[in-house]
C-alpha cells in the first residue's frame, strides 16, 4: 500500500439521478480494494459526495486528484480547481501536497479500450468489424468553442486503424448534433458507442431516445433503415482500473 497517500476521483453526477454515480463509486472500490492507497473516495460535481467536500474526507499528506471525464473543458479546466482551491498541477497548501491530473479520458490507451468494446458489441452480434459503422457520441459543451478536442483525437486514432468501416463522432451538446445521426452514418449495420469514461445520467438517459430506445434497452434496433445496436460506457473494468492507477502513479512520480 502507498502509505499517506489518497486517491480522488471526480465525476459529474446528477441530483435527478443520483444512481448515475454507480460506475464511478464502483471504479473507486475497485481501486480501494487494490490496496494501492491508504484512501480512495469519489466526489461529484452535482451530487453528495460534493466535490467541494473532497479534501475533507481523506487525511493523507499526499493526494491525488483525477477528474474521470472524457475530456478537457470547462468542468475540468476551471470549476474543478476553482471548487478544490488548486492552482496548478501541483498544490502545496496546509503542510499537503495535492496533485491534480488531466482527464482519464486523455489518455493514449483510451481510444484502444473504446475500439474494443465496440467490437465486441458488434460481433456480438454476428458484424465483422469492416462492415460495421461506429457511431460515437460524446459530451461536448453548449459554450462557445465547444469541448470536443479529446472526442475528435479519440475518434481519429480509432479512425487511423482502418478497423471499421466508418468512424463517426457527434455531440449532445454541439455540432454534429447526435440527435443527427442518420444524416451523418452512411453504413447498415451501426454500433453506437456513448464517449463516457464512466456511464452515467448522458448514458443511461439521454442517448437511448436517439435510438427510440429507453434507459437499460441496447438493442439491437431497427430504426431508419439500419441496424443499432447500442454499446455501454466505459465502466470498472480492469483496464481502465489500470489506467486510472496509472495515472496517478504518474502524477506522483513525473517522467524525468
Amino acid at each position: 500500500m502507498s502509505d499517506d497517500i489518497a486517491l480522488i476521483l471526480v465525476g459529474h453526477g446528477s441530483s435527478r439521478h443520483p444512481d448515475s454515480a454507480a460506475p464511478i463509486l464502483a471504479l473507486a472500490d475497485h481501486l480501494r480494494q487494490s490496496g494501492k492507497w491508504s484512501e480512495v473516495v469519489a466526489v461529484f460535481m452535482k451530487q453528495v459526495p460534493r466535490l467541494a467536500q473532497a479534501l475533507d474526507l481523506v487525511r493523507a499528506r499526499r493526494v491525488v486528484v483525477i477528474p474521470v471525464f472524457a475530456g478537457k473543458g470547462y468542468y475540468t479546466d476551471t470549476l474543478i480547481p476553482q471548487a478544490m482551491g488548486l492552482d496548478g498541477r501541483v498544490t502545496h497548501r496546509d503542510g499537503r501536497v495535492i496533485h491534480y491530473t488531466a482527464p482519464a479520458g486523455g489518455h493514449p490507451r483510451i481510444p484502444g479500450l473504446m475500439a474494443c468494446r465496440a467490437d465486441g458489441v458488434g460481433r456480438e452480434n454476428g458484424w465483422m468489424p469492416q462492415d460495421t459503422s461506429l457511431l460515437l457520441i460524446a459530451h461536448g459543451s453548449s459554450r462557445p468553442g465547444g469541448a470536443g478536442d479529446t472526442p475528435r483525437a479519440i475518434a481519429a486514432a480509432i479512425a487511423e486503424q482502418n478497423y471499421f468501416a466508418e468512424v463517426v463522432l457527434t455531440f449532445l451538446e454541439q455540432a454534429p448534433f447526435a440527435q443527427d445521426w442518420q444524416t451523418l452514418v452512411k453504413g447498415d449495420k451501426v454500433v453506437a458507442l456513448p464517449l463516457l469514461v464512466a456511464q452515467g445520467m448522458h448514458a443511461s438517459q439521454d442517448i437511448p431516445p436517439l435510438f427510440g430506445l429507453v434507459s437499460g434497452q441496447t438493442g439491437p434496433v431497427e430504426i431508419g433503415g439500419r441496424i443499432v445496436r447500442l454499446a455501454t460506457g466505459l465502466g470498472a473494468e480492469p483496464e481502465l482500473v489500470d489506467i486510472i492507477a496509472e495515472m496517478a502513479e504518474t502524477a506522483l512520480n513525473p517522467p524525468g
